[in-house]
């Protein structure tokens, strides 16, 4: 330290402790509110206040309430303690087994809290001391004895603002905190850097506010001091009820500030999002309700809360690791945690919780979303086409594969299955109502016992499609159907949502690939994807929250790929993106990316897509004869307009209905758009 800066901080110093020992006689002859508690003190802390004395409350001058919870135990270390009221109001929460350090430089205020410590200890009913005071400088604790690594928090109550040497301070905060130790502390702050004539003023520098901290040099000081982040637990503006004041501060804006930051390894500049939750157990002596870790965290006891990387580190790092649960490994990164993932809180979610319509709403009323018809231009209202080509009947939700992306949730577990009565049914209206093309889903088809008899009768009456995921063609109960499809000429759409393994089983699960492959083969030495009767369409997905490419350039890259390294051709390729319902759903509800994708889909709202949507030229039958105007409608439960069931169109064909749209629209109609048959422009 230079010699001009020495002499400065000691005229600063002294004028602090004049300001604070003489002039300062009570809370009464503060000019402003800055070195006031800006909002009322935590229950707590307001229990405790009480049994301190009132020679100690009288002269106390703080502007926040930074005692933090979870202290049992703990040794604290209360810089700038003045006469000792947040040491003693620590000392009653760490109990006789912690212990707090209080460390101030105004001799008339230390021998206020050292003549008081007696009277404190028996009215918190101890038998021993837990406290001690020191006389001495905030910037220079190994003076006064404090050790490295040997304290569990540090607080500080409007008084940093008040050094000219801020930056040791922290430097000495870090030095003294354990490893996961915390700092927490109420201090003043500025929106800008103030100029000279505020920062040399006496009594602005003694209200707190001539040295208080532009928000954004402290956050780059306390990231050089080792603290790479900090939480905002309160930001109060500071109003001058002094007309000096007010006429030198003019339009500066001074906050007063709680904040707090941890000494803790492997922290990021960012707060970043790698799926990670914790759950706050009740056991905090504070408060066994919730807990709040900031302005925007409340843990509410049992409820598990989506939380950054930084976060997890710190609950795992520090003394909150006796308080909180924390879940996630860390493996996979989501990007930036938001705000507005802070406020949607994803892991407080079940990962099995259905997504509703309901969800749906919620999710496009927080991200501002508008309604698909209020983008469209030209039409009020979107009707279906006078006559329907497609029958899309689904046979049942049992599956041979649980796929991660799959929105009916089908698997091997699902006893849903369509009878062989609504099977005839659906012929019917399928004959009647002047349809072309039965296609035909599930689950996994195959599996319903009556799909041979379904498909023979269909075909007489029309275009058949069998959609698979080819795996279950591998099995011998299922091997015969190979035969069937190629007898009735059944156009096969079958699911390989990529050309790579790891892509394929990421979705769809282990030891699935190979068999696809061979099983495409097979179909090849068939006839399909060679002959012009026996089509093969291969189905790309996407595999995770973004649009479906452009599907003719992507079928150039597939048919390059599984030609040249498995011999596979095929006749053509379809892009279906995913629709956040179902498992696919679930997931990004769990991550936090719901909203996100949501808002993704209707920011590249296509309105060339909407005529060529599947809802107009088509019905969907699910496994019960329920009608609906599309399978993410029935996921959805959401009813058509006019017949309900499919017996109802067994003698006249379906009337033209209006198509009610919801948030799921957008992803049938986003980019190059969406559909059973792929992209609906190019």
């Amino acid at each position: 330290m230079g010699k001009r800066s020495q002499i400065m901080s000691n005229d600063i110093h002294e004028q602090i402790k004049e300001y604070y020992g003489v002039i300062l006689q009570s809370s009464d002859d503060l000019k402003t509110n800055a070195c006031c508690c800006s909002s009322a003190p935590p229950k707590y802390v307001k229990d405790i206040l009480p049994l301190i004395k009132d020679e100690i409350k009288n002269r106390f001058y703080g502007c926040g309430s930074p005692i933090p919870m979870g202290m049992k135990g703990c040794h604290v270390l209360d810089l700038g303690c003045g006469t000792g009221r947040d040491v003693y109001i620590l000392s009653k929460l760490v109990g006789e087994e912690g212990h707090v350090y209080g460390v101030d430089m105004t001799p008339s205020q230390i021998e206020v809290a050292i003549r008081n410590e007696a009277a404190q200890m028996e009215a918190f009913g101890f038998e021993k001391t837990n406290t001690s005071f020191h006389l001495g400088y905030i910037e220079d604790l190994k003076s006064i004895g404090i050790e490295d690594n040997s304290i569990d928090v540090v607080t500080s109550n409007c008084v940093i603002n008040l050094s000219p040497f801020k930056e040791q301070i922290f430097r000495e905060v870090y030095r003294v905190l354990k490893e996961g130790g915390e700092i927490y502390f109420s201090d003043v702050f500025a929106d800008r850097r103030l100029p000279d004539e505020i920062k040399n003023d006496p009594v602005m520098r003694g209200e707190c506010m001539g040295g208080s901290m532009y928000l954004e040099d402290f956050r780059r000081m306390m990231e050089k001091c080792g603290f790479v982040t900090y939480y905002t637990m309160e930001k109060t503006p500071i109003q001058p009820h002094d007309f000096e004041i007010a006429r030198l501060t003019g339009d500066i804006q001074f906050y007063s500030c709680t904040v707090r930051a941890f000494k803790c390894s492997g922290l990021e500049d960012r707060e970043e999002n790698y799926g990670h939750s914790a759950t706050y157990l009740g056991t905090m002596e504070e408060n066994k309700r919730y807990c709040d870790f900031d302005e925007t965290f409340r843990f509410l006891k049992n409820k598990p809360l989506g939380i950054s990387g930084n976060l997890a580190k710190i609950l795992r790092a520090s003394r909150f690791c006796n308080y909180f649960t924390v879940e996630g490994e860390g493996e996979t990164h989501y990007g930036l945690f938001k705000e507005l993932d802070q406020s949607v809180n994803p892991t407080q979610y079940d990962k099995n919780a259905k997504i509703t319509a309901r969800t749906l709403k919620e999710e496009v009323r927080r991200y501002d979303i508008p309604e698909l018809m209020d983008r469209v231009k030209g039409v009020d209202e979107l009707y279906s086409k006078e006559q329907l080509t497609t029958m899309q009947v689904n046979v049942g939700y049992r599956c041979n594969l649980s796929c991660a992306h799959c929105f009916l949730e089908c698997g091997p577990d699902k006893t849903e299955m369509m009878s062989k009565e609504t099977m005839d049914q659906c012929l019917q209206a399928f004959k009647t109502g002047g349809f072309r093309t039965m296609d035909i889903t599930g689950g996994s088809p195959e599996m319903n016992p009556n799909l041979t008899y379904f498909i023979e009768a269909a075909s007489k009456l029309g275009d058949v499609i069998v959609r698979t995921n080819l795996v279950i063609l591998q099995k011998e109960a299922y091997a015969h159907l190979i035969d069937v499809y190629t007898e009735n000429k059944v156009r096969i759409v079958c699911s390989l949502p990529y050309y790579n393994k790891k892509v394929v089983e990421k979705q769809r699960g282990a030891h699935v690939f190979d068999p696809a492959i061979k099983i495409l083969q097979e179909l090849n030495a068939r006839g399909y994807g060679r002959q012009d009767d026996l089509r093969l369409t291969l189905v790309y997905n996407t595999d995770g929250p973004y649009l479906p490419p452009n599907e003719f350039m992507l079928e150039k890259t597939y048919r390059e790929i599984l030609e040249k390294e498995y011999g596979i051709v095929f006749t053509d390729l379809i892009a279906i993106g995913n629709v956040p319902i179902g498992r696919f759903g679930q997931e990004l509800k769990h991550q936090g990316k719901l909203g996100s994708y949501l808002k993704l889909q209707s920011e590249n709202f296509n309105e060339d897509n909407l005529p060529k949507v599947m809802c107009r030229d088509q019905i969907n039958v699910d496994y019960d004869g329920s009608l609906y105007d599309c399978e993410y409608y029935h996921v959805l439960g959401m009813k058509p307009d006019g017949e309900a069931h499919i017996r109802e169109l067994a003698d006249h064909a379906p009337k033209p209905r209006k198509i009610h749209t919801c948030a799921v629209c957008y992803s049938c109609t986003a980019g190059y758009g969406s559909s059973c048959g792929g992209n609906l422009s190019h």
